[in-house]
């Protein structure tokens, strides 16, 4: 394994802790701040390791959080950042090479992004366990090892989580 696949999964792993440990943050704010330090631990790992939509994900997820810290959620703003990260990596791709796995990300996080208003929880896992899915194909594929490794986790912990959403909508459906 060389110097840069390493660098990229220390940083990947970095990330990786940093997300689970956001998971334990109830503040929305304090849940954006952290999310803007994993993101750019996560971009830079994904960049090391050649991941070009990754770091462009990555990196408009910090201008998202950012924007969002100081101005309230709407679709226009939704919109809007999908829209510059669709095209700021579709100019990537046509400078640096087209590749497929770069198409990862972008389905992933706009896949997301449109369905994050989902009223049914058992529904929302289902879209995040194929978001994820699409993470772990994009993170072996640039050998971004650690990274996959904590997707592997949050997919196991988002199917438990789907089949106790779906018993708990199955119970409250036959009340």
């Amino acid at each position: 394994m060389n110097n840069t696949v390493i660098i990229g999964n220390v940083l990947g792993l970095i990330g990786s802790l940093l997300m689970v440990g956001i998971g334990f943050i109830h503040n929305k704010n304090y849940i954006l701040i952290g999310q803007i330090l994993q993101f750019i631990v996560m971009g830079i790992g994904n960049l090391v390791l050649g991941g070009v939509s990754g770091f462009v994900s990555d990196m408009v997820g910090v201008l998202r959080n950012l924007y969002f810290l100081r101005w309230k959620t709407s679709k226009r703003a939704i919109v809007f950042f999908l829209l510059l990260q669709v095209v700021v990596a579709g100019i990537s791709m046509i400078l640096l090479g087209f590749k497929w796995r770069e198409l990862l990300p972008i389905f992933a996080t706009t896949l997301f992004t449109w369905k994050l208003d989902t009223k049914k929880e058992s529904e929302l896992k289902i879209i995040l366990n194929i978001c994820q899915l699409m993470w772990l194909v994009y993170d072996i594929v640039i050998m971004n090892y650690t990274t996959a490794f904590f997707d592997v986790l949050t997919i196991c912990s988002n199917f438990v989580g789907m089949m106790r959403a779906l018993k708990k909508e199955k119970m409250s459906e036959s009340l």
